[in-house]
């Protein structure tokens, strides 16, 4: 009889001991939830006191460290949940988090790896691996990453394709183009319908309607091959209609090409509405699916010539990819 009382106790013991557990870990999450993480750390603690494998209080205690940026806590929870649940997904993004706020970027992507590895649609992990490897230099990763992550719907990946790949992001045939990281980019616009898509790219401290250099991405699809002269000469009239003292130079073309290309200068004083002077360098590259025209332009009357060697050579580097 004394045994079997002793072991009642015991079970009474320990459904207290959880039911403990739970309402710290409860009482913790309405102070996370108003963001008094001080006070959410305190019950996150008396939860794990009560119950030391309770992988919940450990995780939320993590994610309230990192937000008061002590990172030695936060990392120390975020093992420890791991160690209790090795396919804890969030826990692992958390940590690569504590790895990127400390500005460690290389040390996260194991972390990263491993929760794409478990939910290749977690949200931001493929823009956060992206972004490191665009930063180390992988290039190529950093666009796969960032393919998946727009389609997996992450809607900051648009602004990362368009920063690091150009237009990649078109399913299918796509031109490839990484726009100067250094120079600052981002995304002015982005337009998309069933006949073209059109990215306009600005500095980060301009807007579009004051800038003072400007790249415009245009995927005409479905466009039927012509000669480059021909699409030049198009462009060129488009622009006289708002521009009439508007200036054309050829400057370099390849019809023979597997994708020909042609580049070539619109220079323009001012225009109809605007009394500020334009110029444009134009790279267009003729596709299986659809003709691609890019153009950089400033502010100024003409391009100098130093700047249009180095706009040439950036748009040379650009290519058409298949997926």
């Amino acid at each position: 009889m004394k045994h079997f009382v002793t072991v009642l106790f015991t079970l009474f013991t320990l459904s207290i001991f959880a039911q403990t557990a739970a309402e710290h870990l409860q009482n913790g999450i309405a102070k996370h939830n108003q963001k008094d993480y001080k006070g959410a750390i305190k019950d996150y603690e008396k939860a794990v006191k009560a119950d030391p494998n309770y992988k919940e209080a450990y995780f939320n205690r993590g994610v309230c460290a990192l937000a008061l940026k002590n990172f030695k806590l936060a990392m120390s929870d975020f093992d420890k949940t791991i160690e209790l649940d090795p396919k804890f997904i969030k826990a692992y993004y958390s940590r690569a988090s504590v790895w990127v706020s400390q500005e460690k970027y290389l040390e996260a992507l194991p972390d990263l790896d491993k929760t794409i590895e478990l939910d290749v649609a977690f949200p931001n992990a493929l823009t956060l691996r992206g972004q490191i490897r665009a930063q180390t230099g992988n290039k190529k990763g950093a666009c796969e990453d960032f393919s998946s992550a727009r389609q997996n719907g992450d809607k900051q990946a648009d602004r990362y394709l368009a920063q690091f790949c150009g237009n990649e992001q078109l399913p299918g045939e796509s031109f490839m183009l990484n726009w100067p990281e250094e120079e600052n980019w981002k995304i002015g616009s982005s337009q998309e319908n069933t006949q073209m898509a059109m990215l306009e790219l600005i500095r980060a401290n301009e807007t579009l309607e004051n800038w003072t250099e400007m790249g415009t991405m245009t995927s005409f699809f479905g466009a039927k091959p012509m000669p480059m002269d021909q699409v030049m000469n198009i462009m060129y009239e488009q622009a006289k209609l708002n521009a009439p003292k508007a200036k054309l130079t050829f400057i370099e073309k390849d019809e023979t090409a597997t994708y020909p290309w042609i580049i070539f200068t619109i220079e323009s004083p001012n225009f109809k509405n605007d009394k500020r002077p334009e110029s444009q360098l134009w790279y267009i590259t003729q596709g299986k699916q659809a003709l691609y025209s890019n153009f950089r332009a400033i502010k100024e009357a003409s391009i100098p010539g130093p700047l249009k060697e180095t706009w040439i050579k950036f748009f040379k580097t650009g290519q058409i990819v298949n997926k």
